[in-house]
């Protein structure tokens, strides 16, 4: 079966005081969601920036991507990739949520400086294999 993955990045309109509720919020009200739409996927906040992969049918994926492109908690929101696979990277996770390690700032600066035209795909890959092993890490 294929399923339709996409990676964007966000710019954070969340205060550091208020994070970590308004966080657990969105992870379980997105995670809630998800399962119903048949989505799965991994989100990273990294203090002022979200990095999020999307896999699911495409009008799920698009419905997702329009109610978050109004969310007033993003602003600046970019796709960096958008492909079709023959099989989900996070099948086993609705929204899988990778908190904000120091180890990913460095990592992240490459997407977040990416136009549409100039998006790496190694940098893309780079943060997916990246979400895994953080993934792994907390099961």
């Amino acid at each position: 079966m294929l399923v339709r993955s996409l990676i964007y990045v966000s710019d954070s309109n969340i205060s550091l005081q208020s994070d970590e509720g308004q966080i657990d919020a969105i992870v379980d009200v997105s995670q809630s969601r998800n399962r119903a739409l048949g989505v799965t996927g991994a989100l990273m906040f990294a203090q002022t920036n979200f990095v999020h992969v999307l896999e699911g049918s495409r009008s799920a994926v698009e419905e997702l991507m329009s109610s978050i492109s109004c969310d007033r908690r993003h602003r600046n929101v970019r796709v960096l990739e958008e492909e079709t696979l023959t099989c989900r990277r996070f099948p086993s996770w609705a929204m899988a949520y990778v908190g904000p390690p120091a180890l990913v700032e460095p990592r992240l600066a490459p997407l977040l400086a990416s136009t549409e035209a100039t998006i790496d795909p190694f940098a893309t890959q780079d943060m997916i294999s990246l979400l895994r092993s953080f993934i792994s890490l907390g099961r």
